[in-house]
């Protein structure tokens, strides 16, 4: 008799035979497309073999959209190289093919490393490593690191980069494996001219919420004095607003500017201006990458309501020295990069400095007006598992005069440092651990009288990512911080006045978060996590309650302990649905809350006169409730991409101040503060182009930002200072030949609100204004077109020195634009008209605008070798 375990030996063998046979007699097979709906390759495979296919659309997607190409292959490997595209598994059943959906768990091993520039040694942030032909990939991570769980057996690896040429390859997974990369760059003519687009597969490996600056392109705007910087750049994005020409401050999708953190290697810059606004503090050649949340903050990234700027600085060459610089009449910059030992530890140093005694020095000799800073990033590889980091970044302005015998002026400056430790405890275990201090502090004084104002943090941080499988990866962490904060202490001679004293606050806070991302299916995939925030206020401290009419009605004293906390979850979900291989769309949904806040009842950007001030007893903190729908479309054949995103912000906890309120030098200023709510939502649209000669992008942005303070306006809805319901911007680059680029920039915007009076009427032979209305008026619209013309000097670009001439001119146009209107009195003298403030004659009032720069060119030598 025949035994079981032999007939089902034989009908196995006999399976496997007639499987040949049947692949042997079918006609070989060709099929190559980067994007092709399943039905249409089964479609193709029937029109070329005549074998039919049996499948239920409802487990096996006809429409998903990938990438297959076989060349006069064997039905068999066809149908093989489809079931590495989808899941799937197939069976042969009297002429017909039946697929069904393989639900198998497979075994995983792990393919990981670090992906680098061939040239520098550089980690590159946010390159892909993917299975060609199918959406299996991912993105390194801010070091550069990745890893794909896979399969055992063969793979065919593509790596890619912006601006770097892909590389594939082809290995054998038989356990984990270590696979370092080096990217070769492009021989561009100019930087970021030309660039190439991700593969369709991995577009949906972007985080719609998060906008990635590159900061070569910054280098290729037209800007102020010839001298590129972030926060002017950043006025090109929809959403984000600039407060006028002259200032740093921006708000970003109708928030106050003290809702957005810039961290640079995870240290806060909490000013990032020189020359009050003119310049900023961050440069493009310090940059690696520059990413920009304004929505779906990550969970290890905190606490503001209204944008994150995450800007990861270069590592330095590791290979050769690199020294570079730009000059120009106004401002000077000379920046080192070399290897300390070749392969393993290198450092980058920038150093700038202003330019101005040429044009004061004759007629103010005795001035110093001027800034400068300093910047410094060193890495170190211990061992392939262990690596090592220190960032430092200082500046410093000063606009003194000693012309009296006696140093008077203003000086601000900023210390921002990082330590880090990058750690691989397995393949899909990577840790960061991070010790950094931020610092800002501000001085006015006439020797030896002075008041400043400072703020300063330090803090621990470690964070894991855990990359769980191909469908999960989490990250989770813990963060300790600790706040000092002078928020205005001065010293006069006793002579002169006696000043209330005003101790500084101390506070920390404890931070625990979790986020994961989860590949739902093909198209669908889920990000979910959540931060614990725990915030103290300690003594030694004394702070007031207030009454309804808000006096005073109780001083207490607190000792060395903790007098106040807070504790606040913040959830945050949000879910991304690709529509098909070029389109996708994302939902969003997160609570967030701020415990800093900046006190200034003054608009003028030349006001620094501000304090910031923590979380306490009588201040809660800022909280906002945040729902955002983006959605993004690559238009293939015009090499055009499309993004749109509406949003949403319940804001609770806003500080306005009550009218003439006294915020400096007052230990009661919390008695002067208004506590209300605020509502921002809008429309924001982008158009880019990232190839060819000409680039740029096109960015329209509708919002309103309304505030409502119970106790201001008579508790009506007033707009915002930021409110401005229109935002246009255009940005070109167009490579006019191998070593010329033009660039051109245009931006217009409705005009800031301010309180404007509705009449006057007179008291003690003085006129006062009354005011109906809560920013009940309108500055004019703001347009400015900014122009540059950049020529690469010598002839062959394959040269290791290189230089650049760039002439730049801002506001092209002369447009008159109003920083601020004035109601003057006017009385003429020799025929002309005067303003004189103090008058106290009936002369009538008249109002006066301000505006800065009409007109502004500039020539800069920028060189590289």
């Amino acid at each position: 008799m025949w035994k079981p375990g032999i007939i089902l030996l034989l009908l196995l063998s006999f399976t496997v035979v007639v499987r040949a046979q049947i692949a042997d007699v079918y006609p070989p097979i060709s099929i190559a497309s980067e994007s092709i709906r399943v039905a249409e390759v089964l479609d193709q495979i029937t029109r070329q073999t005549g074998v039919k296919f049996t499948y239920n659309p409802r487990s096996i997607d006809p429409e998903q959209q990938i990438a297959f190409t076989v060349n006069r292959a064997s039905l068999e490997t066809t149908l093989r190289t489809l079931s590495e595209a989808i899941p799937i598994r197939y069976q042969l059943i009297k002429d017909q093919i039946v697929l069904t959906p393989d639900e198998r768990e497979p075994e995983l091993l792990t393919l990981s490393g670090f992906i680098e520039d061939q040239n520098s040694g550089e980690s590159l942030i946010g390159a892909t490593a993917s299975i060609p032909g199918t959406s299996r990939g991912t993105v390194t991570n801010a070091f550069g690191y990745y890893a794909l769980p896979l399969e055992r057996g063969e793979r065919r690896l593509n790596y890619s980069y912006i601006g770097y040429q892909q590389k594939e390859m082809d290995l054998t997974l038989r356990n984990d494996q270590r696979q370092n990369i080096a990217l070769q760059p492009r021989a561009l003519d100019l930087p970021s001219v030309i660039v190439e687009l991700p593969k369709l597969g991995m577009l949906d490996k972007r985080d719609l919420g998060k906008v990635a600056m590159d900061p070569a392109r910054l280098n290729n705007m037209p800007e102020f004095g010839g001298e590129s910087g972030l926060v002017k750049g950043l006025q090109s994005l929809p959403g984000i607003k600039m407060h006028s020409d002259g200032s740093a401050f921006f708000y970003t999708r109708g928030g106050e500017r003290d809702q957005n953190l810039i961290i640079v290697d995870d240290a806060p810059i909490y000013n990032p201006s020189h020359l009050f606004g003119f310049y900023s503090i961050i440069i493009p050649d310090f940059a690696k990458s520059i990413e920009v949340y304004k929505s779906d903050f990550p969970a290890n990234l905190g606490d503001r309501l209204s944008s994150i700027i995450n800007i990861r600085t270069r590592d330095g060459n590791l290979n050769k020295l690199e020294f570079s610089g730009a000059l120009n009449p106004l401002i000077n910059r000379f920046a080192l990069e070399a290897p300390i030992v070749k392969q393993r530890s290198s450092i980058f140093v920038s150093w700038r400095r202003s330019n101005f005694e040429w044009l004061y020095q004759r007629a103010a000799p005795n001035a110093d007006l001027g800034f400068g800073d300093f910047s410094l990033k060193w890495n170190h590889k211990l061992n392939p598992n262990n690596r090592l980091y220190l960032t430092a970044i200082t500046s410093l302005d000063n606009f003194t005069n000693s012309a009296s015998g006696t140093n008077a002026g203003i000086r601000w400056g900023n210390l921002a440092a990082t330590l880090r430790w990058n750690h691989i405890f397995n393949p899909r275990l990577f840790a960061n651990t991070t010790l950094y201090t931020g610092n800002y502090a501000y001085r006015l004084f006439q020797e030896p009288n002075y008041w400043q104002s400072a703020l300063g943090t330090l803090s621990l941080k470690t964070d894991f990512t855990k990359y769980n499988s191909p469908r999960v990866t989490s990250r989770f962490g813990l963060e300790l911080q600790a706040y000092f904060i002078d928020p205005g202490s001065a010293s006069v001679d006793s002579s002169i006045a006696i000043l209330p004293e005003i101790r500084p606050n101390y506070s920390r806070k404890t931070v625990a978060y979790y986020q994961g991302e989860f590949e739902l299916s093909e198209r669908v995939q889920l990000s979910a996590g959540a931060r614990l925030i725990s915030w103290a206020n300690s003594g030694p401290a004394t702070y007031y309650e207030f009454g309804e009419d808000y006096a005073v009605t109780d001083t207490i004293r607190a000792a060395e302990e903790i007098y106040n906390r807070y504790v606040n979850l913040d959830p945050r979900l949000s879910l991304r649905y690709r529509i098909d291989s070029s389109a996708q769309v994302k939902l969003s949904v997160g609570r967030y809350h701020q415990y800093l806040q900046l006190i200034s009842n003054a608009t003028s950007p030349f006001n620094s006169f501000e304090v910031w001030l923590p979380a306490s007893p009588n201040i809660r903190p800022q909280a906002a409730w945040q729902f955002a729908l983006n959605y993004s479309k690559y238009l293939r054949p015009s090499q055009l991409e499309f993004s749109a995103a509406l949003y949403y912000k319940k804001l609770d906890n806003q500080i306005d101040y009550q009218p003439h309120a006294t915020t400096l030098l007052n230990p009661l200023v919390e008695g002067e503060l208004r506590f209300g709510s605020m509502e921002a939502y809008g429309l924001e649209l982008m158009l880019e182009k990232k190839l060819g000669r000409l680039s740029g992008w096109l960015a329209y942005t509708y919002s309103r930002s309304l505030r409502k303070t119970p106790d201001l306006n008579g508790g009506r809805i007033y707009p915002a200072f930021q409110d401005r319901p229109h935002d246009l911007s255009l940005l070109l680059n167009y490579q006019l030949a191998p070593r010329a680029l033009f660039s051109f920039y245009y931006t217009a915007y409705s005009g800031s609100t301010f309180s404007s009076p509705t009449g006057f009427y007179t008291y003690n032979d003085q006129t006062v204004p009354v005011y109906a209305e809560k920013n009940n008026d309108r500055l004019p619209a703001y347009r400015r077109m900014d122009i540059a013309f950049k020529f690469r000097l010598n002839k062959d670009e394959t040269r290791r020195f290189r230089h650049y001439l760039t002439f730049s001119i801002y506001n092209a146009s002369a447009h008159k634009n109003i920083v601020a209107v004035n109601f003057n009195k006017f009385s003429r003298e020799e025929g002309r008209p005067l303003v004189k403030s103090d008058l106290l004659s009936e002369v009538p009032l008249s109002p006066s605008q301000i505006d800065l720069i009409r007109f502004f060119p500039s020539l800069t030598y920028q060189f590289k070798l």
